[in-house]
C-alpha cells in the first residue's frame, strides 16, 4: 500500500481502483475468518486502514472541489456551463510550501474556466448551529479566473 503522499498524487481512477480492491480484499478475509480459514488477522486491520485512506483522499478532493466551486467568482463563471474539475494536492509551489489543494475547473471542450487553492485544514466549526452560521472559515486561500 502506498503512503498517504503517493495517494495524494495518484489520479481519481487510479484510487477507484485501488479501493475496490481493498473492499474485495477486505470481504475476502472477512469470509475467510467466518469459515475459521484465516491465518493471518493482522491483514483485517491492515485493509481496513487501506480503506480508510483511500476514502479521505477521495473525499478531500471532493471537498476541495466543492469549496472552490462554492466561491462566488468562480460559480458565476461556472453556472450554465458544463464543467469538470479535477485536484491534486500542492505540497511546494517554487520556492515556498503551501500545503493546499489545487483545483482546476475545464469546460466540455477542455478549456480553463478557473483554478483555485483550497486549505481545508483551517478549523471548522464543529456544533451544528455555528455551522449555520456565516462566521465560516474562508476555504479558499486564492483563485484565478481564466480568460
Amino acid at each position: 500500500m502506498a503512503n498517504i503522499v503517493e495517494l495524494r498524487g495518484m489520479n481519481g481512477d487510479k484510487l477507484e481502483e485501488m479501493l475496490e480492491n481493498a473492499r474485495e480484499e477486505m470481504f475476502n478475509l472477512r469470509f475467510r475468518n467466518a469459515s475459521s480459514q484465516l491465518e493471518d488477522y493482522s491483514r483485517l486491520k491492515m485493509v481496513r486502514r487501506e480503506i480508510a485512506q483511500l476514502k479521505t483522499v477521495l473525499n478531500m478532493r471532493q471537498l476541495a472541489i466543492d469549496a472552490a466551486a462554492a466561491q462566488p467568482e468562480i460559480a458565476s463563471v461556472l453556472v450554465g456551463k458544463v464543467w469538470q474539475a479535477t485536484s491534486r494536492f500542492i505540497y511546494n509551489e517554487g520556492d515556498k510550501d503551501v500545503w493546499a489543494w489545487k483545483v482546476e475547473f475545464v469546460d466540455g471542450d477542455g478549456k480553463d474556466l478557473a483554478s483555485a487553492m483550497v486549505d481545508l485544514n483551517k478549523k471548522r466549526p464543529s456544533q451544528r448551529k455555528a455551522y449555520r452560521q456565516k462566521d465560516q472559515p474562508q476555504l479558499v486561500t486564492s483563485y484565478e479566473i481564466a480568460g
